[in-house]
């Protein structure tokens, strides 16, 4: 039986409101259950070997554009999102998250995995980010500009698959290869019944011990294969221009990403580059890169996960209006290119944002972004974009 949207999105959030209640209710025989609130709310055994966290996230856009054809005026809802994530007997993880943002529940990440396996180190089955891009890998929640660099439109997202991965020499080095069907849902931009195979290693050669400097190098390769793929390329999003491509009939599509960033204290300055080639009548090799440097006016540094090779939140040091505070306070820019004159009607288009954003505690924050884009056709555009957004 095939349940309607609405039916399935009520369905879907009586089961985590139901879930989350037994837990928050029931004691374990031998291990009573501690409710914590850390940012977000969370349930662990008193063993520690058992972990429940429960959270989501809200993002309110609006976008004034200088010009109709660029991109529209208006707002939206980017993402609206519960999540459900834990581990059991401490060796188990999963995470359950589902997106409401179209009126419809539609999953996102649907995972499960074991840790701490011989030889190989992690495993993870289910939907997931496949391992490619440092941009990619940083939380919506946490990147400093509102929309990820155009280079992003090329890169994979989410797929189902297994993956294996792994640290090594005290979190220095990461690595990580997966094995993945060909995507058939909206958060990827390539669709097809074949497979992918996509693997990631990233290093730290420099790395102070209490983390606030640090240099990460990092490196992707994707290849897919399938006769019958189709390759969207688009970005739509109030931030870049209205470039939507969908080329059919795809052979196979090679990817390859390098990354770099250097960290020291409030300053971050990171790159990437990325390249697609496309196996097609209509295809090519497309590829964009963007350079972005932002500070932290108010002192404080962006965290790293060590462990999966990526940059995380600010915490700030000082909370909006308790006892005076101000929040957190970071300022960035951006340049931004994505070349893909090799397709039919395909541009180059260059694209220059500033923005600001303002972290009222660790939960709420406010981002403030104008970009300006130049295409090789002649046609330019600005935007000035707002976000409001509440994690947890």
């Amino acid at each position: 039986m095939k349940l309607s949207p609405s039916i399935f999105k009520q369905k879907t959030t009586i089961a985590i409101a139901v879930a989350t209640t037994f837990c928050v209710s029931v004691k374990a025989d031998e291990n009573e259950i501690k409710l914590t609130w850390k940012d977000s709310l969370r349930l662990e055994t008193a063993d520690g070997k058992n972990k429940l966290r429960v959270g989501g996230r809200i993002h309110w856009d609006n976008a004034f554009s200088s010009d109709d054809d660029y991109t529209s005026d208006g707002d939206t809802f980017r993402r609206a999102r519960l999540y459900v994530s834990g581990q059991i007997q401490e060796r188990y993880d999963f995470k359950m998250q589902y997106e409401f943002a179209n009126g419809d529940a539609a999953f996102k990440d649907v995972n499960f995995g074991i840790k701490g396996l011989p030889v190989i180190g992690n495993l993870r089955v289910g939907q997931f980010k496949e391992p490619f891009s440092l941009e990619e890998h940083a939380s919506s929640n946490d990147i400093p500009v509102i929309e990820r660099a155009n280079l992003n439109s090329l890169v994979p997202s989410r797929s189902a698959g297994l993956m294996i991965y792994n640290n090594y020499a005290d979190q220095r080095i990461t690595g990580a290869v997966g094995l993945f069907r060909g995507n058939d849902d909206k958060w990827g931009n390539y669709e097809g019944d074949g497979y992918a195979a996509t693997a990631r290693l990233t290093g730290l050669p420099m790395k102070k011990e209490d983390g606030s400097q640090l240099i990460h190098l990092g490196v992707a390769y994707s290849h897919r294969d399938d006769e019958i793929a189709t390759y969207k390329f688009s970005s739509d999003h109030s931030m870049a221009p209205s470039t939507k491509h969908k080329i059919s009939n795809v052979n196979d599509t090679s990817l390859i990403g390098l990354e770099a960033a250097l960290m020291l204290g409030s300053f971050t300055l990171k790159s990437e580059w990325a390249e697609a080639d496309i196996d097609a009548v209509a295809g090519g090799a497309l590829d964009g890169y963007y350079v972005q440097a932002s500070y932290i006016l108010t002192g404080e540094t962006r965290s790293y996960d060590s462990s999966a090779g990526a940059f995380r939140g600010v915490s700030p040091s000082s909370k909006f209006l308790d006892n005076g505070g101000l929040g957190a306070w970071e300022a960035t820019l951006r340049l931004s290119n994505l070349d893909y004159t090799d397709l039919t009607n395909g541009d180059e288009v260059d694209s220059f944002t500033v923005g600001i954003v303002w972290y009222l505690n660790k939960n709420f924050r406010a981002l403030f972004n104008y970009t300006n884009a130049d295409l090789e056709n002649g046609e330019d555009g600005d935007v000035f974009a707002t976000r409001f957004q509440m994690a947890f």
